[in-house]
């Protein structure tokens, strides 16, 4: 609105501004060809009064400008007087006095009034160009920021997506080494429904409740949840130790509580926590897990099945 405000206001004003230099052109341009004009009047009176004077000073003469000027070096003279001066003057004046210098005069300001507007309009697309192209930019950076977080993140229930859980495993592996911290990472898979008509908006709104109970439970900043498969979700703690099992029973509780239709819920959660050694890598504390949580799953499921390293130290414990 308020660019648009501004456009109003600048049009008059740029017509004012290239109207003016229009006019300064013109009036430069035929003041002084009227001036040429002038001189070369000038030169031709010289020309045509010479043989009739005797003392001339020629070089005050070449430096006239105009005919008044002329008159003051040659005369009076014996054989020219004023009067025969002007009547011999004036006639050749006026044969140099043509419309060229207006018609050149109009033409100049005519081109400066066109090119000069052409180039403010120009300026002025350009400038309106260069604001659309930073706002499409931005557009075009928000969209990539949006890109990026839709990439990593899993659509139906907001938890990072497998492919990032990759990268942070191995980013969390090695940082745990490199500041002594343990790791630990939690398999929870939703186990099977018996009933064999359960609808995919049921399997739905069931991996939804379980990703709300995860998140209710799990909020330390370095925390990472994510959903790794259909029915599979994994649970990344840095800085937890082998205490963490208790918040996988807490898990397994909770998530029981739920009740869709008449059909309850129930989790199968593999657990494995890994001091601080050359022997903490994303590949063996994911194999772990996954051979932890596929032992919960043939025991018949809801259910925990830990494998945890003990500390040599005071153990870093997950805050309930």
């Amino acid at each position: 609105m308020m660019n648009s405000k501004q456009s109003v206001l600048q049009k008059p004003l740029q017509t004012l501004f290239i109207s003016l230099a229009a006019l300064i052109v013109f009036s430069a341009l035929f003041i002084g060809l009227r001036a040429y004009e002038e001189r070369v009047a000038v030169q031709a009176v010289r020309l045509a009064v010479e043989h009739r004077v005797d003392s001339v000073d020629y070089e005050m003469a070449g430096k006239a400008r105009d005919i008044d000027t002329l008159w003051a070096v040659y005369g009076p003279q014996q054989d020219l007087s004023e009067d025969q001066f002007y009547s011999l003057a004036d006639p050749i004046v006026v044969s140099h006095h043509t419309f060229l210098p207006l018609f050149i005069s109009a033409m100049g300001g005519g081109l400066t009034f066109v090119l000069l507007g052409m180039a403010l309009n120009l300026a002025g697309r350009n400038k309106t160009f260069s604001q659309e192209m930073k706002s499409k930019n931005l557009e075009l950076e928000r969209s990539r920021q949006k890109l990026a977080e839709i990439s990593i993140i899993d659509e139906l229930t907001g938890a990072y997506n497998q492919r990032h859980y990759k990268d942070l495993l191995n980013t969390e592996s090695r940082r745990a080494v490199r500041e002594f911290a343990p790791l630990t990472l939690l398999l929870a898979e939703i186990d099977t429904v018996a009933d064999e008509q359960v609808t995919d908006s049921f399997t739905e709104e069931s991996i939804c409740r379980v990703a709300e109970v995860l998140n209710r439970n799990i909020s330390r900043p370095g925390d990472v949840i994510a959903r790794i498969d259909q029915r599979r979700f994994a649970l990344l703690l840095p800085a937890t130790n082998e205490q963490s099992p208790v918040l996988a029973e807490k898990l397994c509780q909770q998530v029981q509580a739920i009740e869709i239709g008449e059909q309850r819920l129930s989790l199968s959660i593999g657990l494995s926590t890994m001091q601080p050694s050359s022997e903490l890598t994303a590949e063996r504390i994911q194999q772990y897990t996954e051979e932890a949580l596929q032992k919960a799953i043939s025991q018949g499921g809801n259910q925990v099945c830990a494998n945890t390293e003990a500390a040599s130290e005071i153990p870093v414990t997950f805050a309930e």
